[in-house]
């Protein structure tokens, strides 16, 4: 749940910030449907970025779920 009310705000601020650059730039006036796309197109963004993410932890690095990882054996113990 913490982390969906991140991405949320994440959306919601980066949303926010567009929409106040392109007010800045004279694209005037902002509707809803202005704020709804550059909402979804953050979001899909977002998500393409997690799962590029995913792919990489799940099969590019060497065993993302070894609990011993990081570890070293004392060879005296």
């Amino acid at each position: 749940m913490k982390i969906f009310i991140g991405v949320l705000s994440t959306i919601i601020i980066l949303t926010g910030a567009t929409l106040t650059i392109l007010a800045l730039w004279g694209i005037t006036p902002i509707e809803w449907q202005h704020i709804w796309k550059t909402g979804v197109s953050i979001a899909i963004v977002c998500i393409t970025f997690l799962i590029l993410w995913l792919v990489r932890v799940l099969f590019f690095t060497k065993d993302p779920f070894d609990p011993t990882k990081g570890k070293k054996a004392h060879p005296i113990d």
